[in-house]
């Protein structure tokens, strides 16, 4: 089951925007795929757990892991009304789909470890409405539960990693008392979520708002927006301010801190202004700038989502039924990690030799296909990395920065081609 695991991995990486029987390129491999998603010993749980594990090793050379969580949706035009799966929407003619919460390890640098925990789920259409009867139903029965099977994911990876502090990353729909009730039980397990609500505090009945907007402003910190279509890289400054806090639900009061990051200079309607609750005392300017810097690296897995959907064309799988499509969507998984940490791996480190990420083969191919690396006998990562991405779309002008995962990977199944085409000319040719 591994080897045929390992094959059909092998085959989707070359091929990630082909359907499988395009990229196993026989009809013997075609026929295994399908019978290995189709097994009922093969489940996502039994496909991630070796990514899983190396993940875990990964994440043990490092004192701080950042267990950052989001929930995606993935929509099946294509299947057939009986696979199934469920509408996205509340509407009879949205699309079906299903949905996907994943917990991404990242380490403080950005750097990501490895998916520890993928949560996926179809909505039942009889349920359609129930949303409106939320208050009365328990957490179990919510889809908010994922919030705290990802926490409880981090108490267990915790306990896996004892040199290593494991801090639990959400954003605003992750802002529930529940999972701040749950990180209280374990103090020794971090939980940052962005605020969404303006609770009631103890103090003269003071919102959560007004408590921190009344803070004296700790320091400030700029940092660098990443670009968005039509909207080029920039640099915000933000003022930083932090204070303790009581929630309170009912009877019950939990102690909390919030940092609130505002921009300065900007309109009030377009600035950046987040506002973090955290169990991690923040007591000076050094551990606001500390929470930031945590909050940061929550794009990361954004871009994961944003990879997994568009680079490997995972919405595009028809394997008729959900069992399945959620057995090849663990493998597509683990494939879009592997493309999002060559891209980091080209800025973190580009002075690296191109072979330790590409083959000979490739390296050779580039250099012949590429007229500014025409007789080159060695590559630094970076300048190979570059040159792929421009066959993926990358401009590479002067202000276009480093290639991000889409354009890589689209120049990547150029380069396969291209390997291909020259393994058949050199047995056919010499």
């Amino acid at each position: 089951m591994n080897r045929r695991l390992q094959q059909i991995v092998n085959d989707l990486s070359q091929n990630p925007q082909s359907t499988i029987p395009q990229a196993s390129g026989t009809w013997a491999r075609t026929k295994g795929a399908y019978r290995f998603f189709d097994h009922a010993g093969v489940t996502p749980e039994v496909i991630l757990a070796g990514h899983q594990a190396a993940a875990l090793e990964r994440s043990a050379l490092h004192q701080t892991v950042l267990m950052i969580q989001d929930t995606t949706s993935l929509n099946y035009a294509c299947q057939e009304a009986d696979s199934g799966l469920g509408r996205l929407g509340n509407r009879k003619d949205q699309a079906l789909g299903l949905w996907l919460h994943t917990t991404l390890a990242v380490d403080e640098a950005g750097t990501a470890l490895g998916l520890m925990q993928a949560q996926m789920w179809t909505r039942d259409p009889a349920k359609a409405g129930i949303a409106a009867h939320r208050k009365k139903r328990a957490l179990v029965e919510k889809e908010s539960q994922r919030w705290l099977s990802s926490f409880e994911e981090s108490i267990r990876v915790a306990g896996l990693l004892p040199r290593s502090r494991v801090i639990n990353v959400a954003d605003r729909e992750g802002d529930i008392y529940e999972l701040f009730a749950k990180a209280a039980q374990h103090p020794q397990i971090g939980v940052l979520v962005r605020a969404r609500h303006n609770r009631r505090l103890a103090e003269e009945q003071k919102g959560l708002w007004d408590f921190i907007t009344g803070q004296p402003v700790a320091g400030q910190v700029r940092i660098t927006v990443p670009r968005k279509p039509g909207v080029a890289s920039h640099s915000a400054t933000l003022e930083l301010r932090f204070g303790a806090v009581e929630i309170h639900k009912k009877s019950s009061a939990l102690k909390l801190w919030i940092v609130e990051a505002r921009q300065s200079g900007v309109n009030a309607t377009k600035a950046i202004c987040w506002r973090l609750l955290t169990n991690q005392p923040v007591h000076d300017l050094a551990g606001a700038l500390e929470k930031v810097a945590w909050y940061r690296q929550r794009w990361r897995i954004e871009e994961f989502h944003r990879v997994l959907k568009t680079g490997s064309q995972a919405e595009a799988r028809q394997l008729e039924t959900v069992a399945r499509l959620k057995n090849v969507l663990a493998v597509d998984m683990i494939i879009a990690w592997r493309v999002l940490e060559l891209t980091r791996l080209s800025r973190q480190s580009p002075s690296l030799p191109a072979t330790e990420l590409l083959t000979e083969d490739e390296a050779k191919v580039l250099c012949a296909m590429c007229p500014a690396l025409a007789g080159r006998r060695a590559l630094q990562l970076r300048e190979a990395v570059r040159a792929i991405a421009q066959w993926g779309g990358f401009l590479a002008r002067k202000g276009d920065g480093e290639p991000g995962p889409m354009t890589l990977w689209l120049g990547l199944l150029r380069l396969n081609d291209y390997v291909n085409a020259f393994k058949i000319y050199s047995k056919t040719c010499g």
